[in-house]
């Protein structure tokens, strides 16, 4: 794994989506052809869904569009994965309403050429 790899929150622009809040994951430094970028939400049992779009950043800097990178959730008391996708540049997955009753510890995690393309997750909301 990468020696710097890190989120950042600010705008995020995914295929023709634009959100105001997001973060993104990207690896900075010894980056390798697969990196996994782990974000954590703790939500204790007391959420019941979230709203959010994934996708690669367009700010990516890789040359290669065609580069994908596969986004997991995954609930860390049960090891369950709870939503799995590969994505691809120019975009955007959004869910809505996405059941997550009863999860103590989100995982989202990005995993692929994280060195020049970026995962990001545009406008994420957690509903109780």
């Amino acid at each position: 794994m990468g020696m710097c790899t890190w989120w950042n929150r600010e705008d995020i622009v995914m295929g023709n989506d634009t959100f105001d809040t997001g973060f993104y994951v990207k690896c900075q430094l010894l980056c390798r052809d697969s990196e996994r970028g782990i974000f954590e939400v703790k939500l204790a049992g007391k959420y019941s869904s979230l709203d959010a779009t994934f996708g690669i950043s367009a700010d990516s800097t890789s040359d290669d569009k065609t580069e994908t990178l596969k986004v997991t959730m995954t609930n860390q008391g049960t090891g369950k994965i709870l939503y799995s996708k590969t994505l691809e540049y120019g975009k955007s997955y959004p869910i809505k309403g996405f059941d997550i009753s009863g999860v103590g510890l989100l995982q989202i995690t990005f995993e692929g050429p994280l060195g020049g393309t970026r995962g990001a997750v545009g406008a994420p909301v957690i509903h109780k």
